[in-house]
Order: structure tokens, then sequence, then C-alpha cells
């Protein structure tokens, strides 16, 4: 079953490549770690909104990378692009000498996508320069 887009995360083009990031409807959503239904009434009750997101990467209009996530549940789908408070949030911790550092799944997936990219052009065009994405 092809998923259903619920909207465009976050979209950046070159000349050649487009990384685009969507939200689309989860079939699946887990929650059996939801030990106290909280979550479930927030879903009910549109609090939350749970969705799948995938990473692209398209070379001049063909997929060539892409990276996928699932069981996603946040108050919107603009919250999943957390990249920039999670770069703040370590920059405090550095400052304070302290090794604790945040993770975004948001840059996480784009650099997977644009990895998968690269394997796939290189592999396929070996006179494609290395630092092109």
């Amino acid at each position: 079953m092809k998923a259903c887009t619920l909207g465009t995360i976050r979209e950046f083009k070159t000349k050649n490549f487009t990384v685009r990031v969507t939200a689309e409807e989860d079939w699946d959503t887990d929650l059996s770690w939801d030990e106290d239904g909280s979550v479930r009434k927030g879903l009910e009750s549109g609090e939350f909104i749970a969705f799948q997101v995938s990473a692209t990467v398209y070379y001049r209009g063909r997929e060539v990378g892409a990276d996928y996530l699932g069981g996603c549940i946040y108050k919107s789908i603009e919250e999943f692009m957390d990249h920039k408070e999670c770069g703040k949030q370590n920059r405090e911790y550095a400052a304070k000498g302290d090794p604790g550092r945040c993770g975004s799944y948001f840059s996480g997936m784009v650099h997977e996508a644009i990895k998968q990219a690269r394997k796939e052009l290189t592999a396929n065009r070996p006179y494609i320069r290395q630092g092109g994405i």
C-alpha cells in the first residue's frame, strides 16, 4: 500500500540534486510501550500526530538515495526537524564541558540518504565527483 503524504518537512535543491524530507501516513503505529494510554489519547484527540518519514535524494529527477523511519509521534510534523535545537543543546553541553549529546533523527536521515545517493552515483557513474552532494 502506497503511503499518503501528509506534508513536506523540508526540501532543498541544487542544480542537479533535490533532497526532500516528507511525512507520510503510518499504517502500523506501535503503541505497545504506551503503558498509561496517554499517547493513544493524544493521538485520538489530535494533540499528537503519528507518521513515518522519508528522506529522499533525487539526481536530475531520479531517486538515487533514501532513508525511512516509521513510528514517529510528535505534536506536528514540523517538530520532527529538530536539528537546530539539538545543535544549540550540544553547544551548551560543550561550553559546560559536559560529554552529553543530543541526536537528531532529521539530520541523521538526511545524511544517510545522501550517503546512499553518493554510493549509487559513484557505483554507476565513477566520473561523478565525490563531494558533489
